[in-house]
C-alpha cells in the first residue's frame, strides 16, 4: 500500500489457510485456525467454517489479496507448469542418476526441496486467486466500499 505495507514477510495482511487443493480461507483468524493441532474437522465442517469466516472478510481486502497474488505469480521466473512438468522431473532424474552410482548429492536434494516449496507457494497463490474469484459476492461489503 502507500505506506509500504502489504507484501512483508510474516504479514497477516495476505494470509491463506490451505485446507485442501481446492479449499482455502483468505485472511484466516485465530478463531478459525484454533483447531489446528488441537482437534479435527472434516472437509464439510471446514467448508461451513470458511463460509462463515468469508462472510466477515472485507471484499476490499480480498481484492487486494487477489491482485497481489496475481502480480507475484506473474513476476516469478517460472510457471507452475514449468516447475511440475520440466524443472522438478529433470532435477529428480539427475538426483536419482547420482544416487544409483552410490552417492547422495545433498545440494541436488536441497534444490529439489526448494523447487517443491516454490511450487507449493505458487499453488497457494493460485488457490487464493481462485477462491477470491469463485467466492466473489460472499465476502463482506462495507457501505464505504459501495
Amino acid at each position: 500500500d502507500r505506506h509500504g505495507r502489504g507484501l512483508e514477510p510474516n504479514s497477516r495482511h495476505y494470509e491463506i489457510l490451505v485446507v485442501s487443493p481446492t479449499l482455502a480461507a483468505l485472511h484466516p483468524t485465530t478463531v478459525l485456525v484454533h483447531i489446528l493441532g488441537n482437534g479435527r474437522r472434516s472437509i464439510d465442517e471446514w467448508k461451513v467454517e470458511i463460509d462463515h469466516h468469508h462472510a466477515t472478510v472485507r471484499q476490499s481486502h480480498v481484492n487486494a489479496m487477489h491482485d497481489s497474488a496475481l502480480t507475484i505469480l506473474s513476476e516469478l521466473p517460472t510457471t507452475m507448469k514449468e516447475d511440475e512438468n520440466t524443472i522438478l522431473p529433470n532435477e529428480r532424474r539427475l538426483f536419482e542418476k547420482v544416487k544409483k552410482m552410490g552417492r547422495v548429492d545433498q545440494s541436488k536434494a536441497d534444490t529439489i526441496q526448494a523447487i517443491e516449496y516454490r511450487l507449493a507457494f505458487k499453488k497457494a497463490l493460485r488457490l487464493a486467486v481462485d477462491v477470491a474469484e469463485s467466492e466473489s459476492g460472499k465476502f463482506y461489503v462495507d457501505s464505504e466500499e459501495l
